[in-house]
């Protein structure tokens, strides 16, 4: 529905912003976040992190990938991509090109050529995420909340915000129940 965003250029010596931080407001009462930068140190920071009602999930595909190594740095050439230095304590990715999706995402478009089929990604998913940036743009330089401006819209209409609370009582809403370590359940 709506876009805040601000922008600005921090550390590059380019004439475009090497910073962004965004809201994304959606009909049904979600919120997105997104924060990007070509200022960050210390190699690349690719993370999604998406919280629902029913849990939360993170992922962290550069700088956690479960791989640490030090190295002296002789003979080193690439590490990572973004990487900063070839020495030291470094956290490089197992497999770059499938951890980032390459080799996927082609596989994806070239089969679903070949097989007469729509891709997973289509050319309007690249239309909506560009209205979404269009919309970040306006609100980067207006500063305000901006409208995402779509003239063609396939997704449903008219959606409302769930809730998802549950009446405790005529006061009080549960928010979530626990199971103490002694078996009993405690109510918050």
């Amino acid at each position: 529905m709506e876009v805040m965003c601000w922008a600005d250029t921090q550390v590059k010596p380019i004439d475009a912003e090497d910073h962004a931080i965004g809201l994304i407001k959606y009909e049904n009462g979600a919120i997105g976040q997104f924060e990007v930068s070509w200022t960050f140190r210390g190699g690349l920071d690719l993370r999604d992190e998406v919280m629902g009602t029913e849990g939360t999930i993170w992922i962290n595909s550069c700088l956690r990938t479960g791989l640490e190594m030090f190295t002296t740095g002789k003979g080193a050439d690439y590490v990572a991509e973004k990487a900063e230095s070839t020495s030291g304590w470094l956290f490089p990715m197992g497999d770059e090109i499938n951890d980032f999706g390459y080799n996927h995402m082609f596989t994806d478009v070239f089969n679903s050529f070949e097989n007469g089929k729509t891709p997973k990604e289509t050319f309007y998913d690249g239309y909506v995420v560009n209205a979404v940036l269009d919309a970040a743009y306006r609100s980067a330089k207006t500063k305000l909340w901006e409208p995402v401006k779509l003239d063609i819209w396939r997704g449903r209409i008219g959606v409302t915000k769930d809730s998802h609370l549950t009446e405790y009582d005529a006061d009080h809403y549960l928010i979530k129940e626990e199971t103490t370590h002694y078996g009993t359940k405690r109510s918050s």
